[in-house]
């Protein structure tokens, strides 16, 4: 019954738990989203041509100004000049039809009757061109000879033609009709027929020479590709606060996205996008840590808290400090750093990807922040794990700055093609905030402790201390116990190093993971001298002593204020493994059928981390080969022993939440059997006193063996 209302316990609590960081996680969520779209919002103003600017603005990056471009190619375009061709069917047209006038008239001249006017016929005859001849120029033309008719309309043809090669175009079509009218007074006929000839060319005449639009386009074309684009480099000034906005300055504010244009699209568009992909990066997080669980990314006790509460300070602080130019004052590595050192090393390298990506669009998109960001925050996870002892800080502190430094100074020469004293004081702000960084990481960790209880290496060191008072009542009340808690801290830690765990955590682990036993020390065979309690009790008894003391460490390491973390191990160390001695004797006593597995079973949950599991390894191994090596076993067979006992843990699915892999099971071995063989190497015999006066009799004699064999050469 208790065994199910623990575990009723432990799923509400659980679902508790994930309740609160689902909130969290949104929360974060909706946070970011804020904090991107007010960002956007600020630096992008609405202003009018025409307005006094309320801020100075400078170009966030090396772009073109199209609306300058624009007016310089339009320029070029309109400087392009007339281009004309000529259309010979113009004047083939209009020559036609002055012949055909003249071959319409003799038509009708061919056709009078007797005593029909010529005049009136050629007015009610429909001519081809819209002429209006006087009496006097058609009674002219009716006395010429057909010969001369011929002639005459000849003449007209020629005029127009040599008109037309000439070339007329529109804008000399009046022009050409007075040398028409010219060229017909200079003609051999008489005044009438001279008018005849004007009237009819001037009707006739036409613009032959047009204008080329094809290829005046293709010249605009060309003038417009010889202009080069107008360039406005990265922090160059578009316009002082108080300066009035042009139009040329309004165009280039809105090619720099600096300002909203007013649509609707200008301004709702990107941030949907950014809406979008911010949802996506936080969907490919919430998918590592759901399809990650129970390997390398289970999050302990307080350790979302934290994160959460890292995350939303980081962000709010860039938020803060997103209107600046400079970019290398925002401290990038510090998000990296603390969940480096408080969560774990690989998960901050994980976090310092979401940041940079939020950072980036927090920033107005800006991919030189996101690559500092990104360059800087993972040399950050990696550099503060040096910082545990005190000699390193420095190193490590000059380290980052080295890395900001030629970060910013890369990227500048990169992007801004080119040298600049403003680029080096940038490196050098990016280089002196890395060493202000690492200095608030690690100055900032007793906040951490005391608020979430983080488990920081300084804290797990301190809780090693031989001075803590819980561990001073183990010494004095159960030495053997601490001498056992010693020797398993020896291994547990050798091995965590050998696998990349955390080595502070797996020794304070190991340490307290069997302070139970200060409630009976006797009952445990380590602190016997000689009489065996349990050679008194019945066999379910004496299991649930043993099996009771992970419940009292955990009540102890409550009571003493021992971290959550260092709980766990406590809990863990034995899983919910099998009493075997006396679930044997109970089985020989009462019989199979009289007996229930499970009341010989620890209570505890299995271990849940890398370093509890090693703790429990450490703690099953180093009993049995104590026992083993005191027996008269060797070494060789005591690690054939230790294989077999770390295959039945895993058989028994101990392992199964534990996150270590195969492989690493026997690094661990041989970790365990280097410490072994430091403890338990051959010594050097040393004489006793009989020996030792033995041997100073037999000197003088070997001395003087040892002359002689010299003297003989064969020494």
């Amino acid at each position: 019954m208790e065994r199910k209302r623990n575990a009723s316990d432990n799923k509400s609590t659980g679902y508790r738990e994930r309740a609160k960081r689902t909130i969290m996680f949104f929360v974060a969520f909706l946070l970011t989203v804020v904090c991107i779209s007010t960002s956007s919002v600020e630096q992008k103003e609405t202003v009018q041509v025409g307005s006094v600017a309320t801020k100075r603005y400078v170009a966030p990056e090396d772009a073109v100004d199209t609306a300058a471009t624009e007016r310089l190619r339009e320029a070029a375009a309109d400087s392009v000049g007339p281009i004309y061709k000529t259309d010979s069917a113009v004047a083939a047209s209009s020559v036609a039809a002055v012949k055909d006038l003249f071959a319409e008239l003799d038509r009708v001249l061919d056709g009078l009757e007797e005593g029909e006017s010529f005049a009136s016929a050629v007015s009610d005859a429909s001519l081809n061109l819209p002429v209006v001849l006087t009496g006097a120029q058609l009674s002219a033309y009716e006395t010429l000879t057909d010969q001369q008719r011929e002639e005459f309309a000849a003449d007209c043809a020629a005029f127009l033609q040599h008109a037309y090669d000439e070339g007329i175009t529109a804008d000399a079509l009046e022009e050409a009709k007075e040398n028409l009218q010219e060229m017909t007074v200079q003609s051999r006929w008489n005044k009438e027929l001279k008018g005849m000839a004007a009237v009819v060319l001037a009707a006739a005449a036409e613009p032959n020479v047009v204008l080329d639009e094809d290829a005046m386009e293709i010249a605009r074309e060309q003038k417009r590709a010889e202009v080069a684009d107008v360039q406005i480099r990265k922090n160059q000034k578009i316009v002082d606060e108080g300066e009035i906005i042009t139009q040329e300055i309004y165009d280039r504010l809105v090619a720099l996205n600096l300002v909203r244009s007013g649509d609707i699209q200008g301004s709702l568009v990107p941030l949907l996008g950014t809406l979008i992909l911010t949802g996506m990066v936080f969907l490919a997080f919430y998918l590592f840590f759901r399809w990650g669980r129970g390997k390398t990314v289970v999050l302990k006790h307080n350790e979302a808290k934290m994160l959460f509460t890292m995350y939303v300070i980081m962000v709010l602080l860039i938020r803060v400090m997103a209107t600046l130019t400079m970019f290398t004052v925002v401290p990038a590595g510090l998000f990296a750093m603390l969940v480096s050192l408080l969560v774990g090393r690989r998960l901050a390298l994980w976090f310092n990807a979401l940041f940079c990506i939020v950072g980036c669009f927090i920033f107005n998109g800006d991919v030189q922040f996101l690559m500092y960001a990104l360059i800087s925050g993972t040399f950050a996870a990696l550099f503060i794990q040096k910082t545990e002892k005190r000699s390193q800080l420095i190193p490590a502190a000059l380290g980052m700055a080295a890395v900001n430094f030629f970060t910013a100074f890369s990227l500048g020469l990169f992007f801004e093609e080119g040298y600049s004293v403003e680029l080096l004081l940038h490196s050098g702000v990016g280089a002196v905030i890395g060493l202000v960084s690492i200095i608030i990481a690690v100055g900032s960790l007793p906040f951490w402790e005391n608020m979430f209880e983080a488990n920081t290496p300084l804290r797990l060191m301190e809780l090693t201390n031989p001075n803590n008072e819980l561990l001073r009542r183990l010494l004095i009340e159960a030495p053997g116990t601490y001498h056992h808690s010693l020797i398993v801290a020896n291994l547990a830690e050798t091995a965590v190093y050998e696998i990349g765990g955390n080595t502070a955590l797996a020794r304070a682990g190991a340490y307290y993971h069997d302070v139970g036993k200060l409630r009976y020390p006797m009952y445990f065979g380590e602190n016997q001298t000689g009489t065996n309690p349990h050679d008194e009790l019945a066999p379910e008894e004496s299991a649930k002593i043993i099996t009771g003391h992970t419940k009292g460490g955990l009540e102890l390491a409550e009571k003493y204020k021992i971290p959550p973390i260092v709980r766990d191990i406590i809990e863990e160390h034995h899983g919910n493994s099998l009493v075997k001695f006396f679930y044997f004797k109970a089985l020989k006593l009462y019989g199979a059928e009289n007996v229930k597995e499970e009341d010989y079973r620890y209570q505890g949950r299995i271990p849940s981390s890398r370093e509890s599991a090693v703790v429990m390894l450490a703690d099953t191994v180093e009993a049995a080969v104590r026992s083993m090596l005191g027996s008269g076993k060797t070494l060789e067979e005591a690690g054939n022993a230790i294989r077999g006992l770390m295959k039945d843990k895993l058989d028994d699915g101990q392992l199964n939440h534990s996150g270590l892999a195969i492989d690493e099971l026997e690094t661990i071995r041989l970790a365990f059997l280097k410490v072994f063989h430091g403890m338990y190497h051959e010594r050097v015999a040393y004489p006793d006193k009989k020996d030792i006066q033995a041997a100073q009799k037999k000197e003088p004699e070997k001395e003087e063996k040892e002359d002689t064999a010299e003297h003989d050469g064969t020494h």
